[in-house]
Protein backbone atom coordinates (compact mmCIF):
# COMPACT_ATOMS: atom_id res chain seq x y z
CA UNK A 1 0.00 0.00 0.00
CA UNK A 2 1.36 3.26 -1.02
CA UNK A 3 1.86 5.95 1.61
CA UNK A 4 2.41 9.66 1.12
CA UNK A 5 6.29 8.80 1.40
CA UNK A 6 6.04 6.54 -1.44
CA UNK A 7 4.22 9.46 -3.59
CA UNK A 8 6.94 12.37 -1.90
CA UNK A 9 9.38 9.91 -3.77
CA UNK A 10 8.73 10.07 -6.81
CA UNK A 11 7.26 13.02 -7.33
CA UNK A 12 9.35 16.00 -8.55
CA UNK A 13 10.71 18.34 -6.46
CA UNK A 14 8.66 21.38 -8.04
CA UNK A 15 6.02 19.46 -6.55
CA UNK A 16 7.23 18.76 -3.41
CA UNK A 17 7.92 22.62 -2.89
CA UNK A 18 4.54 23.47 -4.12
CA UNK A 19 3.18 21.13 -1.49
CA UNK A 20 5.29 22.49 1.34
CA UNK A 21 4.90 26.02 0.35
CA UNK A 22 1.10 24.85 0.34
CA UNK A 23 1.14 23.35 3.92
CA UNK A 24 2.93 27.06 5.32
CA UNK A 25 0.38 28.94 4.25
CA UNK A 26 -1.84 26.90 5.90
CA UNK A 27 -0.35 26.94 8.94
CA UNK A 28 0.31 30.51 8.71
CA UNK A 29 -3.73 30.96 8.37
CA UNK A 30 -4.81 28.50 11.11
CA UNK A 31 -2.30 29.55 13.83
CA UNK A 32 -3.33 33.23 13.26
CA UNK A 33 -6.94 33.40 13.15
CA UNK A 34 -7.95 30.47 15.44
CA UNK A 35 -4.63 30.65 17.91
CA UNK A 36 -3.97 32.81 20.45
CA UNK A 37 -2.29 31.09 23.76
CA UNK A 38 -0.94 28.09 21.53
CA UNK A 39 1.67 28.52 18.68
CA UNK A 40 1.84 26.03 15.71
CA UNK A 41 5.35 27.40 14.91
CA UNK A 42 6.99 23.82 15.85
CA UNK A 43 4.54 22.46 12.76
CA UNK A 44 6.97 24.96 10.29
CA UNK A 45 10.07 22.13 10.45
CA UNK A 46 8.19 19.58 8.92
CA UNK A 47 7.71 21.03 5.27
CA UNK A 48 11.87 21.99 5.48
CA UNK A 49 12.64 18.63 6.68
CA UNK A 50 10.71 17.54 3.88
CA UNK A 51 11.53 19.47 1.26
CA UNK A 52 14.83 18.93 1.95
CA UNK A 53 14.54 14.71 1.91
CA UNK A 54 12.34 14.95 -1.06
CA UNK A 55 13.15 17.82 -3.21
CA UNK A 56 16.87 19.23 -3.53
CA UNK A 57 19.40 21.64 -2.04
CA UNK A 58 17.96 24.35 -3.60
CA UNK A 59 14.18 23.49 -2.59
CA UNK A 60 15.10 23.12 1.17
CA UNK A 61 16.65 26.34 1.24
CA UNK A 62 13.77 28.42 -0.35
CA UNK A 63 11.45 26.47 1.85
CA UNK A 64 13.51 27.42 4.71
CA UNK A 65 13.36 31.39 3.93
CA UNK A 66 10.08 31.05 3.44
CA UNK A 67 9.44 28.98 6.64
CA UNK A 68 11.44 31.63 8.43
CA UNK A 69 9.43 34.74 7.00
CA UNK A 70 6.28 32.97 8.40
CA UNK A 71 7.95 32.42 11.46
CA UNK A 72 8.39 36.07 11.73
CA UNK A 73 5.61 37.65 10.35
CA UNK A 74 3.11 35.39 12.18
CA UNK A 75 4.38 33.80 15.42
CA UNK A 76 6.81 36.21 17.22
CA UNK A 77 4.68 39.69 16.92
CA UNK A 78 7.15 40.95 20.16
CA UNK A 79 9.44 41.77 17.06
CA UNK A 80 7.23 44.36 15.79
CA UNK A 81 8.55 46.42 19.17
CA UNK A 82 12.32 45.97 18.82
CA UNK A 83 14.38 47.89 16.27
CA UNK A 84 14.98 47.15 13.07
CA UNK A 85 18.54 45.98 13.42
CA UNK A 86 17.23 43.44 15.99
CA UNK A 87 14.67 42.49 14.01
CA UNK A 88 16.75 41.71 11.26
CA UNK A 89 19.40 39.95 13.40
CA UNK A 90 16.34 37.56 14.39
CA UNK A 91 15.37 37.47 11.30
CA UNK A 92 18.85 35.93 10.27
CA UNK A 93 19.03 33.75 13.29
CA UNK A 94 15.84 32.20 12.06
CA UNK A 95 16.83 31.71 8.43
CA UNK A 96 20.90 30.71 9.16
CA UNK A 97 18.81 27.53 11.49
CA UNK A 98 16.79 26.75 8.88
CA UNK A 99 18.88 26.62 6.07
CA UNK A 100 21.69 24.83 8.25
CA UNK A 101 18.77 21.87 9.15
CA UNK A 102 18.64 22.05 5.49
CA UNK A 103 21.67 21.50 4.38
CA UNK A 104 22.53 18.78 7.11
CA UNK A 105 18.97 16.94 5.79
CA UNK A 106 19.94 17.24 2.44
CA UNK A 107 23.40 15.71 2.98
CA UNK A 108 22.30 12.59 5.20
CA UNK A 109 19.28 11.83 1.83
CA UNK A 110 22.27 11.63 -0.42
CA UNK A 111 24.40 9.15 1.98
CA UNK A 112 21.23 7.14 2.73
CA UNK A 113 20.11 7.36 -1.27
CA UNK A 114 23.56 5.62 -1.94
CA UNK A 115 23.68 3.38 0.68
CA UNK A 116 20.05 1.93 0.17
CA UNK A 117 21.24 1.67 -3.65
CA UNK A 118 24.21 -0.20 -2.94
CA UNK A 119 22.06 -2.48 -0.37
CA UNK A 120 20.08 -3.68 -3.47
CA UNK A 121 22.79 -3.54 -6.02
CA UNK A 122 25.31 -5.92 -7.18
CA UNK A 123 28.87 -4.15 -6.62
CA UNK A 124 30.42 -5.91 -9.61
CA UNK A 125 28.16 -5.25 -12.35
CA UNK A 126 25.70 -3.06 -11.36
CA UNK A 127 22.70 -5.24 -11.13
CA UNK A 128 19.76 -5.67 -8.78
CA UNK A 129 20.67 -8.22 -6.31
CA UNK A 130 18.38 -10.97 -4.25
CA UNK A 131 17.69 -8.47 -2.14
CA UNK A 132 16.74 -5.66 -4.79
CA UNK A 133 15.56 -8.68 -6.91
CA UNK A 134 13.19 -9.72 -4.28
CA UNK A 135 11.03 -6.69 -3.39
CA UNK A 136 10.06 -6.73 -7.08
CA UNK A 137 9.28 -10.24 -7.67
CA UNK A 138 6.93 -9.98 -4.39
CA UNK A 139 5.21 -6.63 -6.44
CA UNK A 140 4.60 -8.39 -9.34
CA UNK A 141 3.20 -11.34 -7.55
CA UNK A 142 0.53 -9.04 -5.91
CA UNK A 143 -0.17 -7.57 -9.34
CA UNK A 144 -0.62 -10.99 -10.80
CA UNK A 145 -3.14 -11.67 -7.72
CA UNK A 146 -5.01 -8.68 -8.51
CA UNK A 147 -5.02 -8.90 -12.29
CA UNK A 148 -4.26 -11.95 -13.83
CA UNK A 149 -1.70 -10.85 -15.80
CA UNK A 150 1.07 -13.34 -16.19
CA UNK A 151 5.23 -12.60 -15.50
CA UNK A 152 8.47 -14.49 -16.72
CA UNK A 153 11.53 -15.15 -14.98
CA UNK A 154 14.05 -16.64 -16.26
CA UNK A 155 17.77 -18.24 -14.04
CA UNK A 156 20.61 -17.65 -16.51
CA UNK A 157 24.04 -19.93 -15.04
CA UNK A 158 27.31 -20.25 -16.68
CA UNK A 159 28.07 -23.71 -17.30
CA UNK A 160 31.60 -24.71 -15.46
CA UNK A 161 32.03 -21.33 -14.16
CA UNK A 162 34.54 -22.60 -11.29
CA UNK A 163 36.59 -24.07 -14.18
CA UNK A 164 36.80 -20.89 -15.48
CA UNK A 165 38.21 -18.93 -12.00
CA UNK A 166 40.62 -22.01 -11.77
CA UNK A 167 42.48 -22.03 -15.22
CA UNK A 168 41.88 -18.46 -16.61
CA UNK A 169 42.31 -16.67 -12.52
CA UNK A 170 39.42 -14.56 -11.20
CA UNK A 171 40.22 -11.15 -12.75
CA UNK A 172 39.14 -13.69 -15.98
CA UNK A 173 35.73 -14.90 -14.14
CA UNK A 174 34.89 -11.61 -13.64
CA UNK A 175 35.34 -9.82 -16.90
CA UNK A 176 32.88 -12.45 -18.11
CA UNK A 177 30.30 -11.49 -15.75
CA UNK A 178 30.60 -8.34 -16.62
CA UNK A 179 30.16 -8.96 -19.83
CA UNK A 180 27.55 -11.05 -19.65
CA UNK A 181 25.31 -8.11 -17.68
CA UNK A 182 26.15 -6.16 -19.96
CA UNK A 183 24.42 -8.43 -23.08
CA UNK A 184 21.35 -9.08 -20.93
CA UNK A 185 20.63 -5.87 -19.85
CA UNK A 186 20.93 -4.97 -23.77
CA UNK A 187 19.32 -7.77 -24.94
CA UNK A 188 16.06 -6.99 -22.36
CA UNK A 189 13.71 -4.39 -22.64
CA UNK A 190 13.91 -1.16 -20.25
CA UNK A 191 11.08 -2.53 -18.37
CA UNK A 192 12.58 -5.87 -17.71
CA UNK A 193 14.78 -6.64 -14.59
CA UNK A 194 18.09 -7.84 -14.68
CA UNK A 195 19.80 -9.39 -11.02
CA UNK A 196 22.76 -10.92 -9.94
CA UNK A 197 21.92 -13.44 -7.16
CA UNK A 198 25.20 -15.15 -6.79
CA UNK A 199 28.63 -15.79 -7.80
CA UNK A 200 27.48 -16.78 -11.84
CA UNK A 201 23.61 -16.96 -11.19
CA UNK A 202 21.56 -14.22 -13.40
CA UNK A 203 17.76 -13.83 -12.81
CA UNK A 204 15.80 -11.90 -15.52
CA UNK A 205 11.99 -10.70 -14.32
CA UNK A 206 10.01 -10.15 -17.44
CA UNK A 207 6.36 -8.31 -16.36
CA UNK A 208 3.50 -9.11 -18.57
CA UNK A 209 5.17 -11.69 -20.48
CA UNK A 210 3.67 -14.65 -22.06
CA UNK A 211 5.48 -17.69 -22.81
CA UNK A 212 5.93 -17.22 -26.77
CA UNK A 213 6.75 -13.62 -26.21
CA UNK A 214 9.47 -14.92 -23.81
CA UNK A 215 10.99 -18.06 -26.40
CA UNK A 216 11.51 -14.59 -28.48
CA UNK A 217 13.48 -12.95 -25.81
CA UNK A 218 15.66 -15.54 -24.91
CA UNK A 219 16.37 -16.52 -28.88
CA UNK A 220 17.51 -13.66 -28.94
CA UNK A 221 19.26 -13.73 -25.90
CA UNK A 222 21.02 -16.80 -27.20
CA UNK A 223 22.18 -15.92 -30.26
CA UNK A 224 23.66 -12.27 -28.66
CA UNK A 225 25.78 -14.80 -25.82
CA UNK A 226 26.96 -17.48 -28.92
CA UNK A 227 28.25 -14.23 -31.12
CA UNK A 228 30.26 -12.38 -28.24
CA UNK A 229 31.28 -15.98 -26.79
CA UNK A 230 31.84 -17.78 -29.10
CA UNK A 231 34.81 -15.75 -30.38
CA UNK A 232 36.54 -15.87 -26.99
CA UNK A 233 39.98 -18.19 -27.07
CA UNK A 234 37.69 -20.32 -24.44
CA UNK A 235 34.01 -21.29 -25.53
CA UNK A 236 31.55 -20.14 -23.11
CA UNK A 237 28.05 -21.04 -22.43
CA UNK A 238 25.06 -20.74 -20.39
CA UNK A 239 22.06 -23.07 -19.40
CA UNK A 240 18.76 -21.25 -19.00
CA UNK A 241 15.69 -21.83 -17.49
CA UNK A 242 12.79 -19.86 -17.89
CA UNK A 243 9.51 -20.54 -15.83
CA UNK A 244 6.00 -17.81 -17.17
CA UNK A 245 3.75 -17.59 -14.05
CA UNK A 246 0.31 -17.89 -16.05
CA UNK A 247 -0.83 -17.51 -12.00
CA UNK A 248 0.64 -16.10 -9.29
CA UNK A 249 2.99 -18.60 -6.97
CA UNK A 250 2.71 -18.62 -3.22
CA UNK A 251 5.96 -16.56 -2.89
CA UNK A 252 9.09 -15.10 -4.53
CA UNK A 253 11.01 -18.01 -2.64
CA UNK A 254 8.61 -20.57 -4.44
CA UNK A 255 9.17 -19.06 -7.59
CA UNK A 256 12.58 -18.38 -7.70
CA UNK A 257 13.10 -21.97 -6.68
CA UNK A 258 11.13 -23.23 -9.56
CA UNK A 259 12.96 -21.71 -12.07
CA UNK A 260 15.94 -22.59 -10.56
CA UNK A 261 14.91 -26.22 -10.64
CA UNK A 262 13.89 -26.01 -14.60
CA UNK A 263 17.50 -24.25 -15.08
CA UNK A 264 19.54 -27.33 -13.19
CA UNK A 265 17.70 -29.98 -15.78
CA UNK A 266 18.92 -28.16 -18.17
CA UNK A 267 22.52 -28.04 -16.99
CA UNK A 268 22.40 -31.66 -15.85
CA UNK A 269 21.00 -32.99 -19.60
CA UNK A 270 23.36 -31.41 -21.53
CA UNK A 271 24.08 -27.85 -20.86
CA UNK A 272 24.15 -24.96 -23.18
CA UNK A 273 20.45 -24.50 -23.87
CA UNK A 274 17.18 -23.38 -22.41
CA UNK A 275 14.20 -24.84 -21.53
CA UNK A 276 10.94 -23.29 -20.60
CA UNK A 277 8.17 -23.89 -18.49
CA UNK A 278 4.61 -22.67 -17.82
CA UNK A 279 3.26 -22.67 -14.11
CA UNK A 280 -0.84 -22.56 -13.11
CA UNK A 281 -1.85 -22.75 -9.63
CA UNK A 282 -4.96 -25.53 -11.70
CA UNK A 283 -1.75 -27.72 -12.33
Amino acid sequence: MKTIFNVLEVKHHVWTWVACIAFIGVITVVNNRFFTTVSLEPLLLLPVVIASWYGNLTTGLSVSFITALATLVSYDHSLLALPATDAIYTALIYLSSLCIMSILIDNFSAVFKVEEAAAEHDHLTGLLNLRGLSSIVEEEIARTKRYHHPFTIAYIDIDDFKAINDTKGHCEGDMILRKLAKIITTSFRESDYISRIGGDEFVCLLPETKQPDAKVVFDKLQINLDEEFNAEDAIVTFSIGVVTFESAPPNTQTALALVDKVMYRVKKLHKNDAAFQVYSSTQ
